[in-house]
């Protein structure tokens, strides 16, 4: 029994030193240590707060705190963390390969968490090491970004004391208490940094009398103290109060159908809900408060509108939908009305980082392009940025500037982890680029997730640092304007669009969709006419079924292909709900042709606050035959009666389907109404045909009369003739 407590023994050891044998759970901050392939999950670590995220000279000690979970099917005793680091990193890649890189050049002792933990319970951590001194310390002796270790060791039940949980962190140091500070770059970079204001998804409806419905209220929430899009406001607010500095580094990215959806809930507005009833909304005065923060905060700054709802640019160009992807962009003109500033003009910000060469083609045909691009998806670049792209064929020039895709990745939160665990990793990636990368350029333009969660507290964090930079020399605030001022100082030959761009977009049925109903709106535009006894105009009644086609296409919606489709039918149905409102009235009752050529009468109703032209469409069975009628104006809610000019062949019944399109034959207008008509007229084939048997009738008759009076005769002279008897 002692030889196997000792092999024990030396097994934990052996652990220990080698890494970890059982995976951590996902953590809302940093990364967890990859475990031993084939081991069991024991433990959980999550890691919630470190305190502070960046070290300075006014940093005496480190605290860390979370909670372990036992998410194993044994329990585990001596529970026990300590915190170790490795030596400051030296490129991207090691930045992103954290929990790869070695960590044992300092280390604290281990703090006791619990002395025994049962499946499925869960402990609180907390533990605080000196950044500086030669023992049981971080012994942190010069600026850097240093890899981080929570190490959570364990005696799981039938085994020994091993790493059961880790959690690897980045830990940014500008300077060491009683020790040097960083040392700023003979040419500190210039940081540009986008800030999206954008709504996680689409939420407004579609509605012909101008009212606010929309599918949920969780915007009034997000736009409510603690929101998430209160939060983006309030955190920028906070950090450049009194403080223009940190402003001229900053773009304000704005989705203008957030923009008028937030207007239209400042005046009041209704939520349907999933049983289809329609409530009144609970966001008026949020709506009205973080529209007012945002037009003061926007002021005077550089702002870029994204096309409206965020609209796929890619897949609209792929459909053939040009007038779409026209008035997605040309939208920019609602952040101009509501905001009380000027977008900067041709200039993108694609999903994904790209366009295709047809988008490019496109957006070029109005003026000069510049697209914010991910460098990966450069092709044959030359020079420094900003680049010419010279092998797309465009009317205008387009050009590239190219994001940073480490400042950009590292503050994208992964799918399913806690937004939480972005900034420590967005921090530590700021400060390796502004202080210690040497191959970094002297330009970084920060683009974060378009739907950014992070919190109000973790958004002031980074803006934090970036003022502690320009503050301290490490960097210099840059306007955008700037940028795309500036001429191109190299070149690339295009932006690669890869299959696996081509899979992100909105799918192809959705497009399909989208373009059919659009065609539909187009027509019945056409047949729509102003009338002077309405006030409301026909592209007023009809435009926000093309914004709602745009929602549907929203790259919020990429890898959601159930809720585009969703989107774009909502439109559909609330289009038909439109052309149902022009209908042939039934009379309800037999109408009767008097004559041969009786027309057939027939009331159209436009229940339409626009005029409109119908074509009227008639089927009728053999023995009754519809001319085709002129089309029909017809004035707003109003009915017009017409009559058809017909042939009427034979008396009877008929029954004769009525039906009403556009001018164009494209778009049926409201459902086939069904009239019952009685002739009792003849028609001239009948006349005929009688007048002839009539006529034969007539001649029979004199025959046979004649052949009477005939045979009368000759019995006259018969008898007259005949000898008297004697």
């Amino acid at each position: 029994m002692t030889r196997w407590k000792a092999f024990a023994g030396f097994l934990a050891t052996a652990l220990l030193v080698l890494g970890p044998v059982v995976p951590a759970g996902a953590s809302p901050i940093g990364d967890p240590a990859q475990p031993a392939a084939g081991t069991p999950t024991l433990l959980k670590l999550d890691v919630d707060t470190l305190s502070p995220r960046v070290v300075t000279a006014q940093t005496p000690q480190l605290r860390i705190t979370g909670r372990i979970t036992n998410t194993g099917d044994r329990r585990v005793d001596d529970i026990r963390v300590k915190v170790q680091r490795g030596e400051p990193v030296e490129s991207d890649r090691e930045l992103r390969g954290l929990a790869s890189l070695a960590t044992d050049s300092a280390s604290s002792p281990f703090t006791d968490v619990t002395a025994s933990l049962e499946p499925g319970g869960t402990a609180p951590i907390s533990v605080t090491v000196p950044v500086r001194g030669a023992e049981q310390s971080l012994a942190l002796t010069q600026p850097g970004v240093y890899p981080v270790l929570v190490n959570v060791n364990g005696r799981p039940d039938y085994g020994g004391q091993a790493r059961l949980a880790a959690v690897s962190l980045p830990l940014p140091v500008l300077s060491v208490p009683g020790g040097p500070r960083a040392a700023p770059k003979q040419t500190p970079p210039g940081v540009t940094m986008l800030w999206p204001i954008l709504d996680t998804q689409p939420r407004r409806l579609p509605t012909s009398d101008g009212q606010t419905l929309l599918t949920d209220d969780e915007l009034a929430d997000s736009l409510s103290v603690g929101g998430r899009l209160f939060g983006l406001v309030n955190a920028v607010g906070t950090a450049t109060a009194g403080n223009g500095t940190l402003s001229r580094s900053l773009c304000f990215a704005v989705d203008p159908d957030l923009l008028q959806t937030v207007s239209g809930m400042t005046r009041g507005y209704k939520v349907r809900l999933s049983d289809g009833r329609t409530v009144a909304g609970k966001g008026a005065n949020a709506a009205t408060d973080w529209l007012t923060r945002l037009t003061a905060l926007t002021r005077g700054q550089c702002v870029i509108s994204v096309p409206y709802a965020d609209t796929d640019l890619v897949a609209l160009a792929r459909s053939g939908a040009v007038d779409l992807a026209q008035l997605s962009i040309a939208s920019s003109s609602v952040v101009t009305d509501l905001l009380e500033v000027q977008p900067a003009k041709e200039l993108f910000w694609p999903a994904g980082g790209t366009f295709d060469q047809r988008t490019l083609v496109d957006l070029a045909a109005t003026g000069p392009t510049t697209v914010l691009a991910d460098p990966a998806h450069l092709q044959n670049v030359r020079g420094q940025a900003p680049f010419t792209l010279t092998g797309t064929q465009t009317a205008h020039p387009v050009r590239a500037l190219p994001v940073d895709p480490l400042l950009s990745q590292t503050l994208a939160v992964p799918a399913g982890a806690p937004a939480e665990g972005s900034l420590q990793d967005g921090l530590a990636a700021l400060a390796f680029r502004a202080l210690f990368d040497r191959q970094a350029g002297n330009q970084l333009l920060i683009a974060p997730p378009r739907r950014w969660t992070a919190s109000e507290s973790e958004l002031g964090g980074y803006l934090d640092l970036a003022q502690q930079l320009f503050d301290g020399g490490y960097a210099t605030p840059r306007l955008l304007g700037q940028l795309l001022s500036g001429r191109d100082r190299g070149s690339a030959t295009g932006l690669a669009y890869t299959p696996q761009d081509s899979a992100q977009e909105i799918p192809a049925a959705v497009t399909a969709d989208v373009v059919r109903i659009n065609a539909v709106k187009r027509d019945l535009l056409d047949a729509m006419d102003i009338d002077n006894t309405s006030e409301v105009n026909p592209n007023e009644l009809l435009s926000p079924m093309q914004y709602g086609l745009l929602r549907g296409m929203s790259t919020a919606w990429r890898g959601r292909p159930e809720q585009a489709t969703t989107t774009v039918q909502v439109v559909g149905e609330a289009l038909d709900a439109l052309t149902g409102q022009v209908i042939v009235k039934n009379p309800g009752r037999p109408m009767t042709l008097a004559s041969g050529d009786s027309p057939i009468p027939i009331r159209v109703y436009n229940g339409l606050p626009v005029a409109i032209v119908v074509r009227v469409h008639l089927v009728a069975p053999a023995g009754l035959r519809p001319d085709q009628y002129p089309d029909i104006r017809i004035p707003p809610l109003a009915s017009v009666s017409k009559y058809v000019p017909a042939k009427v062949i034979r008396a009877g019944r008929f029954t004769v389907d009525a039906s009403l399109t556009t001018p164009s034959g494209g778009t049926k207008l409201g459902s086939t109404a069904r009239l019952e008509l009685t002739s009792t007229t003849y028609g001239i084939i009948t006349v005929a045909l009688t007048g002839i048997a009539g006529g034969v009738l007539v001649l029979l008759v004199a025959f046979r009369l004649f052949r009477r009076v005939r045979a009368a005769r000759a019995g006259t002279g018969a008898n007259s003739e005949a000898p008297r008897e004697p």
